[in-house]
C-alpha cells in the first residue's frame, strides 16, 4: 500500500492494543518517521507487569517489534528509539540499518546512586533506511557565548589555501538560525515542577482529565500520570529533524501519555499509535484535543 491508498488507514488514531500486534497489521513502506519509547525493562509501573523481563526475552520481545517498524518504514524513513546505553547495546547489534547514537542529556536533574555513576541522560538510536531526509536547519542550536564573542565573523587561521576556495582565508560565519546540531541533546526532563504544563492527569475516582492546576481539587484522589513522559522540545526535535516537507506520517509503537502524538499534531503530519493502557489512551486523547497545528513550527 502507498500513499494513495492512505484512506484504508484511520490515522491520527490510538489504537488501545499490543504493538506487536499492531505492526503486523499495517502496510510495508508507509512510513516516514517512528519514534519509539518502549518500556526500559526497568521494573517501571505502567499498569501491567510487562517492564521487568528477563533480559534474554526482552532482547527477543524487541527484535520482534523492531523489526516489524522496518518492514513499514518506507525507503527513506527514519526510526528514533529511547533508551538506556546499556540496554540498547543489545538491541543496537540487531537492527540491519545504518545508525547514529544520540544523547538526551537531562539538563535539570541526576538518577541518584550511592554505588555507581550517576545517570544524566539517556541514549537515542537514530537510524534509517536509503538516503534519509535530514533538515539541520530546521534544528539548529543557539552558538556559545564564546564563539559568538569570540570567533564570529572573524579569520580562520590557517585556512588559506587548505580549506578555502580561490586562495582566500575563511571566515567564521555565523548562521541566522544558529550552530549545526550536535548527537548530544540538552533538554530538562519531565521531572519535578519542570514541564508540568505538559503533563496532564487522569483522577480515577471521578473520571476525570485535568492539568496540573487542578491537581488540589484531587488530593484525596486516585490519580494516573505516566511515569516517563517525554518533554515536547526534545520530541518536537526529533520530528523536525526527519519530517517531509508535507503529507509525513509517523509511526509511535508505544504512545505513553501522548507526548509523540501531540508533537505531530503541532507539527501538521499524521500519526497511527499503540498503547496497552486504557488510561493512558484517556490522557493523550484530551491532551490532543487540546492541541492544535502549528504551521510556523517548521
Amino acid at each position: 500500500m502507498n500513499k494513495k491508498n492512505s484512506k484504508r488507514l484511520e490515522l491520527n488514531k490510538i489504537y488501545c492494543q499490543d504493538a506487536l500486534k499492531g505492526l503486523k497489521k499495517l502496510p510495508s513502506n508507509f512510513f516516514d518517521i517512528v519514534i519509539a519509547d518502549p518500556p526500559y525493562n526497568i521494573g517501571k509501573d505502567f499498569g501491567n507487569n510487562e517492564d521487568k523481563r528477563e533480559l534474554t526475552e526482552y532482547i527477543v520481545w524487541s527484535k520482534k517489534w523492531i523489526d516489524e517498524c522496518i518492514k513499514v518504514m518506507n525507503k527513506n524513513a527514519t526510526m528514533y528509539i529511547y533508551g538506556f546505553s546499556e540496554i540498547l547495546a543489545h538491541l543496537s547489534v540487531n537492527i540491519p540499518l545504518e545508525k547514529r547514537w544520540l544523547i538526551w542529556h537531562y539538563t535539570n536533574k541526576n538518577v541518584a546512586s550511592l554505588n555507581f555513576w550517576q545517570r544524566s541522560h539517556e541514549a537515542i538510536i537514530c537510524c534509517w533506511k536509503g538516503v534519509p531526509i535530514f533538515n539541520r536547519d530546521e534544528i539548529r542550536e543557539p552558538y556559545t557565548e564564546g564563539f559568538l564573542n569570540s570567533a564570529a565573523g572573524k579569520i580562520r587561521k590557517g585556512t588559506l589555501g587548505r580549506f578555502s576556495k580561490q586562495g582566500k582565508e575563511t571566515i567564521y560565519n555565523a548562521h541566522v538560525k544558529g550552530a549545526l546540531p550536535r548527537d548530544v541533546i540538552k533538554v530538562p526532563a519531565l521531572a519535578g515542577g519542570a514541564g508540568m504544563t505538559e503533563r496532564w492527569f487522569l483522577c480515577k475516582t471521578c473520571d476525570n482529565v485535568f492539568k496540573p492546576l487542578k491537581l488540589k481539587e484531587h488530593a484525596d484522589h486516585k490519580i494516573i500520570k505516566h511515569p516517563t513522559q517525554k518533554p515536547l522540545d526534545l520530541t518536537i526535535k526529533l520530528i523536525k529533524s526527519c519530517m517531509p516537507k508535507k503529507n509525513g506520517t509517523i509511526l509511535i509503537p508505544f504512545v505513553g501519555s501522548g507526548s509523540e502524538c501531540v508533537a505531530a499534531k503541532k507539527l501538521g503530519l499524521s500519526y497511527i499509535g499503540y498503547e496497552l493502557n486504557p488510561d493512558y489512551i484517556k490522557i493523550a486523547e484530551k491532551w490532543l484535543e487540546d492541541t492544535n497545528f502549528h504551521p510556523g513550527l517548521f
